[in-house]
């Protein structure tokens, strides 16, 4: 009977032990399994935290970089326009330089301008003087223009007997060159007949100074003989006669000035 019961209190004890075993068993693995969720919650967590630090540093990187670009063109534009100001001062400077010179320059060409209109009025006064002394001495035969003088005689020689005479005077036969100098000379001689310096050799018509006449002021076409005349209207064509007696012009080179 003892034994009985011992054997009874022995199994109830034994499924106590086997239940409170199992009871901590199951309190350990719930434990165990809390202790996974906190961790899991745990790396959740940090994750969650490392993630969002890592998008919020992100901005301010970017952040950053688009600083140091505005920067450097900020930078750029600086230095464009320091050049800019300094191509201008530049120019500015040029503009004012050349144009201190450029009116230098003026005044410098008119002073030489007066100086030359001056000195060349001076010589034409001199000049003048000169004929004004042949003048006196040849009873005003003597006449001045565009720095030559011009004997006009009053009597008469054969063309070579005249060019002789012009020679002793320190002039010759006068050669005309320009059509200004042949209206003056029509306009001295009136309506006389004067010898100039111009005579036909070997069928050409060439000056006293060896030249071809470029253009002739001929009355008319027929120039036949051998010497020109100077007359009010053009020249005319007469032998070269010792016969044949004219008028005559002296001309006078005088040195012009520079």
């Amino acid at each position: 009977m003892n034994n009985v019961k011992r054997s009874e209190i022995a199994e109830v004890i034994y499924d106590d032990v086997m239940l409170m075993t199992e009871t901590v068993e199951m309190d350990r693995g719930e434990r165990v399994e809390m202790m996974v969720d906190i961790y899991d919650s745990a790396d959740t967590v940090r994750y969650h935290d490392l993630r969002t630090n890592t998008e919020r540093h992100q901005p301010l990187q970017h952040t950053g970089s688009v600083s140091v670009k505005n920067r450097k063109h900020r930078a750029v534009e600086v230095c464009l326009c320091l050049v800019c100001v300094l191509l201008l001062t530049a120019v500015m400077m040029l503009c004012v330089y050349f144009t201190t010179e450029r009116n230098q320059l003026l005044n410098h060409i008119n002073n030489l301008t007066e100086e030359r209109e001056q000195i060349k009025k001076k010589n034409d006064e001199l000049q003048r003087g000169i004929c004004k002394q042949d003048q006196r001495a040849d009873n005003f035969k003597w006449t001045y223009y565009n720095f030559s003088c011009y004997y006009i005689s009053s009597e008469k020689k054969s063309w070579s007997d005249s060019r002789r005479d012009c020679q002793q005077r320190r002039a010759d036969l006068v050669i005309i060159n320009s059509k200004e100098e042949q209206e003056f000379l029509q306009k001295v001689v009136g309506n006389d007949h004067f010898w100039i310096g111009l005579k036909k050799t070997e069928k050409v018509w060439k000056w006293i100074d060896g030249t071809t006449i470029t253009k002739g002021y001929w009355k008319d076409q027929s120039q036949s003989s051998g010497c020109a005349l100077m007359t009010s209207s053009g020249w005319e064509a007469l032998p070269c006669w010792p016969s044949y007696g004219r008028k005559y012009i002296c001309k006078r080179i005088i040195l012009k000035s520079a």
